[in-house]
């Protein structure tokens, strides 16, 4: 296990390196910190981080593995760090016209990581869940609408994506 040499990570961040972030990918590309494979664990000591980016990243996670990356994305956050991520919101055009997109939220999915939520509480830790959360920020936004416009495809109109800040809890 590492002990990283700045206090915030970036996950899946591919060819957008932030600046101050242990940058992580499963490419290998310019820029990129740590190639490794989250789903299959995240290589750093428990509450090493004060901040996660994950834009753009937790669709590409299988259904199956979700709750174990939200759960390493937990044990590696310290107490009162913050998880910042973006996603598009199921059912919304862009949700599903990406391939590698293996997994879908809305705004009721984070809900299972909730720290006192009964879907957490009833549900959630039956599942395995052991992350515990506390809601920041929740923003909804229309996403790319404009394209009706120049399409008349109707199901841009319905397009958004989530902007969701998280709080561990420990």
């Amino acid at each position: 296990m590492h002990r990283p040499a700045h206090p915030k990570l970036h996950l899946g961040c591919g060819k957008k390196i932030l600046p101050g972030f242990v940058n992580v990918d499963i490419v290998a590309a310019p820029g990129v910190d740590l190639v490794c494979d989250v789903s299959q664990g995240i290589p750093f000591v428990d509450d090493a981080f004060d901040e996660i980016r994950a834009v753009d990243f937790l669709e590409h996670i299988p259904t199956a593995r979700v709750i174990s990356v939200m759960n390493e994305i937990h044990r590696v956050l310290a107490p009162g760090g913050v998880l910042r991520a973006h996603v598009p919101c199921a059912p919304g055009i862009t949700a599903f016209q990406d391939p590698t997109h293996a997994s879908f939220w809305n705004e009721e999915s984070f809900t299972y990581y909730l720290a006192g939520h009964r879907r957490r509480e009833d549900y959630g830790v039956t599942y395995g869940i052991r992350a515990a959360f506390r809601m920041q920020r929740f923003k909804r936004r229309r996403h790319l609408w404009e394209r009706f416009f120049s399409t008349g495809d109707l199901n841009y109109l319905s397009n958004y994506v989530l902007d969701v800040e998280l709080v561990a809890v420990k």
